[in-house]
């Protein structure tokens, strides 16, 4: 995979630099796709299924975090480069927390933004064709959205596969009932569902992989 074959979504809210940016963008990489609100770069986004988000904004209010936070819920693949002239954005930690592949202050060179290209491709790729540890023998691949143990494959369901990518995005952090259940369900759900996804997913590891904190949570259990 190369630079030139990355399709990018880029989102502009900063209308004096759209041409420039653009412009260089359209010289490196694959294919420009160009939004200009939040509501414009999802309906993008679901449409094109980009490799690479570029979002030039001064971030006013939150609707453009809140976009990335959308993706990420499904998507730990596609990368993200933020460009700002906010030297003081309040949003900068929600923003650190979705796995940004760069982060860049305006001005910038444009070596910088080439440098950045290939440092998403870099990510990218790795995020799609490499295995990700999550405990001694155990894997999961990005790419099939499986779990790999002991050199067996084993393929997970859409729940299973939203769970195993909100503790990928959390590590090391307990996961309250709530926010399982918001993020997998998007509202309540019985307490059967609710342990039948755990007991399923423990199948397919180990009996302790997914740990349960009593009263708050649950978490990953890194050590076999």
């Amino acid at each position: 995979m190369h630079v030139d074959d990355l399709l990018v979504l880029f989102v502009n809210e900063n209308k004096d630099d759209e041409n420039k940016i653009s412009n260089l963008l359209e010289k490196t990489v694959n294919r420009v796709i160009l939004a200009s609100n939040a509501k414009e770069s999802l309906n993008q986004y679901r449409k094109h299924s980009p490799c690479l988000i570029i979002i030039d904004s001064d971030f006013k209010d939150n609707s453009l975090v809140e976009l990335l936070k959308e993706i990420r819920k499904d998507d730990l693949k596609t990368a993200f480069i933020i460009l700002t002239k906010n030297k003081e954005n309040r949003y900068i930690l929600d923003l650190m927390e979705l796995y940004l592949t760069k982060y860049i202050l305006k001005p910038f060179t444009n070596e910088l933004l080439s440098y950045s290209l290939n440092k998403a491709m870099e990510i990218i790729e790795k995020r799609i064709y490499s295995n990700i540890k999550l405990a001694k023998g155990v894997f999961f691949n990005f790419q099939t959205q499986s779990i790999i143990k002991d050199d067996k494959s084993y393929v997970l369901n859409k729940k299973e596969s939203l769970l195993i990518n909100l503790f990928i995005k959390n590590p090391n952090r307990i996961i309250s009932y709530e926010e399982i259940e918001y993020h997998i369900w998007n509202n309540e759900v019985s307490t059967g569902a609710f342990k039948s996804l755990i007991r399923d997913l423990r199948k397919k590891t180990f009996k302790t992989f997914i740990k349960n904190i009593s009263g708050v949570g649950y978490m990953l259990n890194t050590e076999k």
